[in-house]
């Protein structure tokens, strides 16, 4: 009896899935420059040249990878873009939306690690990546300001860079010992005291951040 219509395309696509978890495993431990295609085809009982029937390339199969990643980032994104000082209060509340697994953290600080020069396959897209979150950020505080929330004098840019540095730090180091670092208390304790920097001062009014 043939297979029902659209039976292949179940099977290829489930095959898809277990090649792409079975690289997002390989590229966290050994790298995108230490990983192998024959080794990622050994791990999922299948040839090289079918891994490549599925994906192309290995670089291709390197950007589907951290399109993974993206997907979760992008429903964080999601979560602040348009609170203002709320979004801030947002991290504070749980670091869950921003901890990724500890699986996609180790991949995205090895490859990151990887793809520090401008030769790299996907220097751009970290830079871009890191780029936008600065400019979300930066922009929640802008907001926050024109609402009277936050001092004017606050460099907006600047404090948008140090947040992301604290998120990327806390990530890395609940990383290397889960055990030892609480990544909630941590987010927590960080964001109450930026928030309390960043408001007004009880009597100093709810001035307006000027306009260039």
């Amino acid at each position: 009896m043939p297979p029902k219509k659209g039976a292949g395309n179940r099977r290829g696509a489930a095959r898809r899935e277990e090649i792409l978890d079975s690289a997002v495993e390989l590229f966290a431990t050994r790298g995108y420059r230490g990983a192998g295609i024959l080794e990622l085809a050994e791990r999922v009982g299948i040839s090289h040249v079918g891994v490549l029937h599925h994906f192309g390339t290995k670089e291709d199969l390197l950007r589907e990878v951290v399109a993974t990643r993206d997907h979760l980032q992008a429903n964080v994104l999601e979560h602040i873009d348009g609170k203002g000082l709320d979004a801030l209060a947002f991290i504070g509340e749980s670091a869950q939306p921003f901890i990724e697994p500890a699986l996609l953290t180790r991949l995205t600080t090895v490859l990151l690690a990887e793809n520090l020069d401008p030769d790299g396959p996907l220097h751009e897209y970290f830079d871009l990546r890191q780029k936008t979150a600065r400019s979300l950020l930066a922009n929640e505080i802008r907001r926050a300001q024109d609402r009277g929330d936050v001092r004017a004098e606050v460099d907006p840019d600047l404090k948008a860079a140090e947040i992301l540095a604290l998120i990327i730090g806390v990530q890395i180091q609940w990383l290397l010992n889960p055990d030892l670092i609480d990544a909630d208390r941590l987010f927590a304790s960080y964001v109450g005291t930026l928030i309390d920097d960043l408001k007004q001062p009880p009597t100093g009014g709810r001035k307006r951040r000027p306009r260039g």
